[in-house]
């Protein structure tokens, strides 16, 4: 392996050289660009993807684009810009957006930014440590699809993209001197912190990696060492202004609800495999068996370009790479009431290693791996779009017996038990990165096309800048899911309180994942509610109200 910052030979090269490195360049920038189009087949061709939270987010960017006008979403919510300064890129650009764009276009927007604004800022910083456009950086167009995006965290994929986007202006500027370089760290980790406080951290992470340098002798000499800290302590210490300035005057904190640090702290299952797999996020998407073509076709590359001694590599961006791959083994699963928290710092892991690495190609394989990579890229799309177009099916399900839902009325979403060893022989989409169902948040829906109310929209304190109204937030939750419908039955559980009333409360009852439902478990005998619609993945029950006593 060598080290450089890839500009050292640049003034060595022949002027023919030279000229065939800007053709090359030149041919890479276009399939560059052509590869980020590709990528958008998808987002272009379906309205509600199996994305774990997308239909949850799309609902909320609609009544914050205009939706909110409608005298009925009017009556369930209002926008409270007051209670959310931090997670909130997507919903700034819904709001500017809404004023002059339909979500035909903001949502798609919005999706394309979350897809590829990581690769994008992949190829620049890659681009400008080492050197032209390579097909290294049309390789990591790959992992535009991954299974954080489809989790639907589409604040955090867009604040990882301008992290690496803010780091390559950092190496691009930092020459201007000590004062222009301050006042870009303060102003990007300000906008960071606004859009996603992982990516203010992911930010960090990058300076201080850019600030250790390309060298691996800081690992071998201790007063480089010690030079290498004092340079990442300068360089890191302007973007933890705009952080206490959050911490002193932001209105709410995420997951502030009087719950102590430690109580909120939750760590799923956790076991040496699952931590394997949750390293691996940024390359699943819908079928592991699929996923681990591509990580070997990552760990393929590395390996013989290290062998062969063509691996260059940025020491500091590959130990950022390692730290946060170590640490996020020991994250917990939910802190500060948020959810797939380990999942986060894999993310940083992948994308700082991209960057950081840059392998070479000798001899006949030189024209034949642009194409063999941008045949990886196609592939990949489709496999997400063929997904996408047959979980379509499940949302018009959704749709279809939403279709019997008045205006203004109330729905309860519900889950059909499906036993945990079923899982795997639900439909491919059903299921995102081996871990969360892609459906749970379907019953938004509802909201959007007949401005009907559901108990879970994101409302979360510090996170999203909508308030539910009363007397509607007595059976509203800030986050949540489906309930089984085994609990019907039964006492509310801790996170649906709005059980406790239902039968009284709701007008529907939307269950989900009927198909793969358990014999074993059907839809409990209740003589207030009654089958209305049934589209195979999806029925909809009326329940029956009591008639009012005649005077």
């Amino acid at each position: 392996m060598t080290m450089t910052s890839g500009t050292d030979d640049i003034g060595s090269a022949t002027a023919g050289e030279k000229k065939a490195a800007r053709v090359s360049d030149r041919r890479v920038a276009c399939l560059i660009l052509l590869a980020a189009l590709i990528s958008l087949i998808p987002i272009l061709s379906v309205r509600f993807p199996p994305m774990t939270d997308y239909a949850n987010h799309y609902v909320r960017l609609w009544l914050l684009a205009g939706g909110i006008e409608r005298p009925l979403m009017a009556q369930f919510y209002e926008i409270d810009w007051n209670v959310a300064w931090t997670n909130i890129a997507i919903d700034l650009l819904a709001f500017a957006l809404g004023k002059i764009a339909t979500m035909d276009v903001i949502a798609p927007f919005i999706l394309g930014l979350a897809l590829l604004l990581p690769p994008i800022g992949v190829t620049l910083l890659n681009r400008r440590l080492f050197g032209g456009f390579h097909w290294w950086q049309l390789l990591c167009f790959t992992l535009a699809w991954n299974a954080v995006f489809l989790f639907g965290f589409l604040s955090f994929s867009i604040s990882l993209g301008l992290a690496l986007i803010f780091a390559y202006l950092d190496e691009y500027l930092k020459e201007r001197g000590p004062v222009m370089a301050f006042a870009l760290r303060v102003t990007c980790a300000a906008i960071l912190l606004t859009a996603h406080p992982f990516g203010l951290l992911f930010y960090t992470i990058l300076l201080a990696a850019l600030a250790f340098g390309p060298s691996s002798l800081p690992f071998r000499k201790g007063s480089a060492f010690a030079a290498a800290t004092g340079r990442v302590v300068l360089s890191v210490a302007p973007v933890f202004l705009p952080l206490i300035a959050f911490l002193l005057f932001g209105p709410s904190l995420p997951g502030q609800r009087n719950v102590p640090l430690l109580d909120s702290l939750y760590w799923d299952n956790p076991s040496i495999m699952r931590s394997l797999k949750v390293l691996l996020t940024y390359f699943r998407t819908y079928d592991a068996r699929i996923d681990m073509v591509y990580v070997m076709l990552f760990i393929v590359v590395v390996r013989e370009t290290v062998r062969y001694k063509l691996l260059t590599v940025h020491w500091g961006l590959v130990l950022a790479a390692i730290v946060t791959g170590l640490l996020s083994m020991v994250m917990p699963t939910h802190a500060f009431e948020t959810g797939g928290m380990d999942v986060r710092l894999p993310c940083m892991m992948t994308l700082a290693a991209a960057a950081g690495l840059r392998p070479e190609i000798r001899g006949r394989l030189q024209s034949l791996v642009i194409p063999a990579v941008l045949l990886v890229i196609v592939c990949r799309t489709a496999f997400v779009e063929y997904v996408w177009l047959q979980r379509n099916a499940d949302v018009a399900a959704v749709e279809k017996v939403l279709e019997k839902v008045e205006p203004g009325a109330a729905i309860l979403p519900t889950l059909a038990y499906m036993p945990l060893e079923d899982a795997g022989k639900m439909p491919v989409g059903r299921l995102v990165g081996g871990m969360f169902p892609s459906f749970i948040h379907y019953p938004a829906i509802a909201s959007f096309k007949r401005d009907a109310f559901m108990p879970y929209l994101f409302t979360a304190a510090g996170k999203q800048p909508l308030r539910v109204r009363e007397p509607w937030s007595e059976i509203a939750v800030p986050e949540g899911m489906p309930v089984l419908i085994d609990e019907l039955t039964g006492p509310a559980p801790y996170y649906a309180p709005y059980l406790a009333e239902w039968k009284n409360r709701f007008d529907y009852v939307l269950l989900l994942n009927v198909d793969m439902a358990s014999p074993d478990h059907p839809m409990p005998a209740i003589d207030t509610i009654s089958l209305v619609a049934n589209e195979g993945f999806a029925r909809l029950y009326r329940i029956d109200h009591p008639k009012p006593a005649q005077q």
